[in-house]
């Protein structure tokens, strides 16, 4: 059993302060969740968001399951404030305002836990965002909690009932995810979202030195039983979810055995209900060489797959221990799970210890190459917890201070390359993958490249939202966008070519609709990243100096 910490082990750092004793909120609480808002992103997809009818891609999983471990007594609302307004009399209500929050959310859940103190209200966070820096969240929230909450929440709820409960929690071991309840999808507004997720495993078997997925989950990947997985698709499906279903394990293979069983599993079911869902999920690039998997996966209705390739420089893949891509040439491997019926999308870095300025054509050349439409591009950070931030602090680069919110902000360390270079390059290569032409040519390659299966079935949504969704996208992207010769250009091939094969159909509609987000985001992105080099540049900033010697023994005392 996972123990929480308390007042009198917890850190010194934490400690000041934190042991005021709480009021006792009773039996019969009512829980205000809230999930802050996020800043516009690569993966906000708010230039589709402008053109359907939803509000938002997906709903805060973490925050449902919480609420299904809450003791029935409780009486609980959530708030998702990407598209809810949160007035102060839905504050007033609750005797306790709970939030979650990953880091890129934490501006927005500042403000919220502002507003509740100031009505006097009782605060709760956990989340990414606070197991990552809970002495940040402490200054703003009365209670804190870091990891997991499957063993631990029910003993934190008679602690809140009765007056008793910590400052900080703080979860160091990881719970069976066998114990893991249904969430509360009956809590969301399904019709705002555009897909619903769930998770089947936590962790990641590899050591990725800028991750902290691996210092947040573990390494040893841990599953739910696919009973479990079942039950959570059935309640979707009573409830009357029809669309996209994401599995939103950070590495769905990091067991490969477990994976193969579970989508054994979903195949069956999937027969069974006449192919109700279609999914995607993350994996590691190995996904390649495990043939038996990636055939049951497209049996079971994956449609595509995220993957963390990262970067074509074999020398940056060891600097950051990446190992798993150093196994087998990427383009094959990436070619390998197309034509086995997965679309593949995929994350890309520069600003590595090893990249040059050359590295920013590498990455457009292997993107072109392997026909990756979307392709997320960004700047290393070093999040807190991770083997790259204590690298850094260790290596006397790293920027306490730092404001970085995204991964195109300036690295939150002194990078290699001078900023202004690094900056621009990332610009340049944005631009590359994101000017309509190249980016509508490398959409087209990618249907092609793509081999689905007759198994696999896309979402059949009711004609009329297909019809409101075509004329908004006619109006806004064929009519009035800055880039409709080549829109027009696209939709006539995709109709030409794929009109007789659903899945291609469905994907490159669902990729013209995206141009809208890609297209326009990575021009902003890029204004601001060359407001970012002319203010460095305006302030005199030179490149760092060479950081500072170490011996061998620390460094390898950092890594350990």
């Amino acid at each position: 059993m996972s123990q929480p910490l308390n007042d009198a082990t917890m850190p010194s750092s934490l400690s000041h302060g934190d042991t005021r004793h709480f009021a006792p909120l009773g039996s019969n609480i009512n829980v205000l969740m809230i999930w802050p808002r996020f800043p516009p992103s690569f993966w906000g997809f708010e230039g589709v968001l402008e053109m359907i009818p939803e509000k938002a891609m997906t709903p805060p999983l973490g925050m449902i399951t919480v609420a299904a471990l809450c003791p029935a007594s409780w009486t609980i609302r959530l708030i998702d404030h990407s598209f809810d307004e949160l007035s102060d009399e839905d504050l007033r209500w609750a005797d306790l305002v709970m939030i979650s929050a990953m880091h890129a959310q934490r501006l927005d859940a500042i403000g919220v836990l502002g507003r509740a103190k100031a009505l006097d209200r009782r605060t709760f966070v956990g989340g990414p965002w606070a197991s990552t820096e809970p002495d940040v969240v402490l200054k703003h929230a009365d209670h804190v909690f870091v990891g997991e909450a499957e063993e631990a929440f029910a003993a934190i709820a008679i602690a809140l009932e009765d007056g008793t409960a910590q400052r900080l929690y703080k979860v160091i071991d990881k719970p069976d995810m066998t114990n893991s309840p249904v969430p509360r999808f009956d809590l969301l507004k399904l019709n705002k979202y555009t897909s619903m997720p769930v998770q089947f495993s936590r962790g990641c078997p590899f050591q990725c030195e800028f991750c902290d997925i691996i210092t947040i989950y573990g390494r040893k990947p841990r599953a739910k039983e696919p009973a479990q997985v079942i039950r959570e698709l059935d309640t979707l499906r009573a409830l009357g979810w029809k669309n996209e279903v994401f599995i939103v394990d950070d590495n769905f293979i990091g067991n490969h055995h477990k994976a193969l069983a579970l989508s054994r599993e979903l195949g069956a079911w999937q027969v069974e209900h006449n192919h109700p869902f279609s999914f995607y999920t993350e994996a590691s690039i190995d996904l390649a060489a495990k043939t038996e998997l990636l055939q049951a996966m497209v049996a079971a209705n994956f449609m595509y797959v995220f993957i963390g390739i990262e970067t074509p420089s074999s020398e940056a893949l060891k600097e950051s221990r990446k190992f798993q891509n150093l196994r087998s040439n990427n383009v094959d491997q990436v070619r390998i799970i197309q034509e086995a019926g997965l679309w593949v999308l995929a994350g890309f870095i520069v600003g590595f210890d090893s990249d040059d300025e050359t590295i920013f054509q590498r990455q457009l050349d292997f993107i072109e190459l392997t026909n990756i439409t979307w392709a997320m591009a960004g700047v290393l950070q070093a999040p807190p917890t991770t083997a790259l931030y204590d690298r850094m602090k260790l290596e006397g680069r790293l920027i306490e201070d730092s404001e970085a919110t995204t991964n195109f902000s300036p690295p939150n360390f002194e990078p290699n390359l001078p900023v202004p270079v690094l900056l621009r390059g990332l610009s340049t290569l944005l631009s590359g993958l994101y000017e309509a032409k190249p980016f509508f040519k490398r959409a087209l390659r990618s249907l092609e490249v793509w081999q689905p299966q007759e198994t696999q079935v896309p979402p059949e949504l009711p004609m009329a939202y297909n019809l409101r969704v075509l004329g908004a996208s006619m109006w806004r992207q064929g009519m009035r966008s800055s880039y409709r010769v080549e829109y027009w250009k696209f939709l006539y091939q995709l109709l030409t070519r794929f009109a007789r094969k659903p899945a291609q159909l469905w994907l490159g509609f669902t990729v013209l609709l995206s141009a809208h987000h890609f297209l326009i985001y990575s021009r902003e992105v890029a204004r601001q990243l060359e407001a970012e080099c002319l203010s460095i540049e305006a302030r005199g900033e030179v490149p760092r100096r060479a950081p500072r010697a170490v011996s061998a023994a620390a460094q390898l005392a950092a890594r350990a």
